[in-house]
């Protein structure tokens, strides 16, 4: 063995003989005698990274330091009896300090050589040198440094005032967690071995409030709070990680009644079937055992509750979601128009708004807004403000100072300028001369800029919000319209009323029809009106080539969906997404067909999610699909008559004209009622007055009269624009209505 790996390991053998030799002192008045196996036993039961030596060197080592040991007393003994001897006078020669200085170094250096020739020379330079001072006493040992207490004092200046739209989250929270925290004596007096909640399970998309949620309860309580982000429960060395969430609730426990508050709690959490290492499973497997520790009887009487949060539900180990866990999950979506409105209230409270800001219209304006993304409005909106308050300052303070020296020769106006108003921007720095506080006010053009500028976090992951399509841009389609309006756009308004007939679960409804007859145009409108979340799903967006991945794509819709409730799936090109299963069909497509039929059947709670298919071939789509409580309510969209034809083309031209006058419009009836118009589809109309148009712009560049749209404009286009679908496919389409599809 190398004399290097020789000396560490007799320092560490010394270590661990010396403990056990004052183990052994304190609880017995007998010496310790020790042996060889003795010692190498009580090595390998300990944690000691000495144990995984290999066994010859390490009793070898054991034995050395044995002998060393011995030497070692048998040396104090005789220290203690020439102490414990009358000392003789000394004489006259004795008393020359520097010659007894020079004899005892003498002697130390005789000792250390005649040492070094010695099997025992290794332990002893190693050990003897570094545990002792020069004049041969031991080394005091360093005490390790007292780890400053973490403060667990609950956060200050926080209020669920200041949270809005979290009211029925703050309702479970107090009923559920304050109550059994606050009356803790009196449930376990009362409740008879009935557990209060021990865990509560914050879920919903990022952003939308909480860790915020959890750090002011804590704050309202007033008890000790632990907050701990997951990631920094786990260690490098094996156990270390389970010891750390161990201490995590010892300490929960002595500061009871406490909460402890873990963030991203999937990042540690997840299912343990999917884990890659043994520690994942290890680190689950500690959690449950602590959660199962926190009942009153353990806690004497002092409620311990855990508070985690997660964006990702549906990963963590199922274990950990039972009874007696974290039994009470709480999602937090995103906010509706309500909701909305009393976020931007709370958020905006301590800044001056001007007269003409309309909360109620901001928040019209930010569909899919969560409220990370209502706060970058309000921040962005705030320096807007100051930016133009103090744009008169430093265009002044341009104007005082000159611009600095360019230093680079090709540097462009633009450069020179930023640089000219950084400077001026300097020689502003702490500037306190506030007098025309009018100009520091937020107003409505700031937060309606901001909003623009804000991409809300729907949109971030691949989904649409709530489009601005209304029903006055729907031409038509009257009856279609009322359908829709019972099935999806009443229930979101006005559930207690179904309920009282017996309605609750939402319907799904399918759009089918000639292309170009304004399905999709339907499916933006209905969500407009009803205020609710949109997704819009293309069919073939979900289909991916890998194994699994489609199936997991339609689930993330669906969670998705759920979020946001109350919301609006809107499958465009349904038949793409869901064809027939049988022999020619894909496995991979029929796997995905088996996913959305397990999501519509309601196997996950499908509660305020609401469902609108379209296609232009539903004898294409399974048959599954179709049935009562799926997509079971069938709506055909059919080609308008002349009467549909007059109102879509007034609808175009009032939507994209909105100067038009009424005269105008009526002028255009006898255009849509033209026999030529007869088989047209509500996009064969929009691409009508296309033609029109470019006719109406051929004719101005020749004589360059009035820019309007004439009837001999009109005419042009009708002899151009022909009819995009055909009377064999519409024939088609009604001998299916015939069949009863409707």
């Amino acid at each position: 063995m190398a004399p290097r790996l020789t000396q560490r390991l007799d320092r560490d053998v010394y270590q661990i003989l010396r403990k056990l030799e004052d183990d052994h002192e304190r609880n017995s008045s007998k010496p310790a005698k020790f042996t060889i196996d003795g010692v190498y036993n009580m090595i390998k039961k300990s944690n000691s990274s000495v144990g995984r030596e290999k066994k010859r060197p390490l009793e070898e080592s054991i034995e050395r330091v044995m002998r060393f040991r011995k030497e070692e007393r048998a040396e104090v003994d005789e220290d203690e009896t020439m102490e414990d001897s009358p000392a003789e006078p000394p004489t006259p020669k004795q008393t020359n300090p520097s010659l007894m200085n020079k004899q005892i170094a003498k002697s130390w250096n005789v000792a250390r050589r005649e040492r070094a020739s010695s099997p025992e020379a290794t332990v002893e330079s190693s050990i003897s040198m570094n545990e002792r001072l020069p004049n041969g006493e031991p080394k005091l040992k360093r005490r390790r440094a007292e780890k400053a207490e973490k403060d667990r004092t609950p956060p200050n200046g926080l209020s669920l005032f200041n949270l809005g739209g979290m009211d029925d989250a703050i309702e479970q929270l107090v009923r559920h967690v304050a109550r059994p925290i606050v009356r803790a004596k009196k449930w376990m007096e009362k409740a008879k071995g009935a557990e209060p909640t021990r865990g509560v399970l914050l879920h919903g998309p990022p952003g939308c409030g909480k860790t915020v949620l959890a750090n002011t309860f804590a704050a309202e309580l007033g008890i000790p709070f632990i907050p701990v982000s997951a990631p920094s429960l786990v260690a490098g060395m094996s156990g270390e990680s389970e010891k750390q969430i161990r201490n995590l609730y010892e300490e929960a426990k002595s500061l009871a009644p406490c909460l402890v508050f873990i963030d991203e709690i999937d990042a540690i959490m997840g299912k343990r079937d999917n884990a890659q290492r043994e520690m994942e499973k290890r680190i689950v497997a500690q959690m449950l055992t602590c959660m199962d520790e926190l009942s009153l009887e353990k806690t004497g009487g002092k409620a311990v509750v855990t508070i985690a949060a997660t964006n990702r539900p549906d990963s963590i180990d199922p274990a950990l979601r039972r009874a007696g866990r974290f039994n009470l999950e709480i999602n937090i979506g995103v906010p509706n128009e309500l909701s909305r409105i009393q976020i931007l209230k709370a958020l905006t409270k301590n800044y001056n708004l001007a007269e003409s800001v309309d909360l109620t219209a901001l928040a019209k304006l930010t569909p899919g807004f969560v409220g990370a993304d209502l706060q970058d409005v309000v921040s962005q909106a705030v320096s807007d403000m100051l930016e133009r308050a103090d744009e008169s300052r430093i265009q002044k303070a341009m104007e005082d100072n000159p611009a600095p020296e360019n230093g680079f020769v090709e540097a462009t106006p633009k450069m020179k300028f930023m640089m000219h108003q950084l400077s001026a921007l300097k020689s502003l720095f702490d500037d306190t001369d506030f007098e025309d506080d009018e100009s520091y006010l937020v107003s409505q053009q700031h937060l309606l800029d901001a909003i623009t500028r804000v991409q809300p976090s729907a949109k971030r992951e691949g989904f649409s919000t709530i489009p601005d399509t209304t029903w006055d841009q729907v031409g038509a389609l009257k009856a279609v319209q009322k359908e829709l309006s019972l099935a999806i756009i009443r229930p979101i308004d006005t559930p207690e009323l179904f309920s009282k007939v017996g309605w609750r679960s939402p319907s799904g409804v399918l759009l089918w029809g000639p292309p170009g007859c304004g399905k999709t145009l339907l499916a933006k409108a209905v969500a407009n009106e009803a205020k609710a979340n949109f997704i819009s799903i293309k069919g073939p967006e979900l289909l991916n080539k890998f194994v699994g991945e489609s199936e997991r794509a339609v689930r993330q819709v669906f969670t998705r969906a759920r979020s946001s409730a109350p919301c609006i799936l809107f499958f465009d090109e349904l038949d793409a997404l869901v064809p027939k299963r049988g022999d020619a069909i894909a496995e991979s497509s029929a796997r995905v067909v088996n996913m959305l039929l397990t999501e519509l059947d309601g196997m996950n709670s499908r509660a305020g999610v609401y469902i609108i298919g379209a296609t232009n071939r539903p004898d294409m789509i399974d048959p599954a699909i179709l049935r009562p409580g799926r997509l079971g309510n069938n709506i055909f969209v059919d080609l308008p008559d002349e009467d549909g034809l007059v109102e879509i083309l007034k609808t175009r031209i009032r939507t994209v004209l909105p100067e038009s006058t009424q005269e105008q419009l009526e002028a255009l009836e006898p255009v849509a009622r033209d026999p030529r118009c007869k088989g047209f589809s509500g996009a064969d109309i929009e691409n009508l007055h296309i033609a029109a148009a470019k006719a109406a712009v051929e004719r101005w560049d020749e004589d360059k009269g009035s820019i309007e749209i004439t009837r001999a404009d009109w005419d042009v286009a009708l002899s151009k624009i022909k009819p995009s679908v055909s009377e064999k496919s519409a024939d088609h389409f009604r001998r299916l209505q015939n069949k009863g599809w409707n």
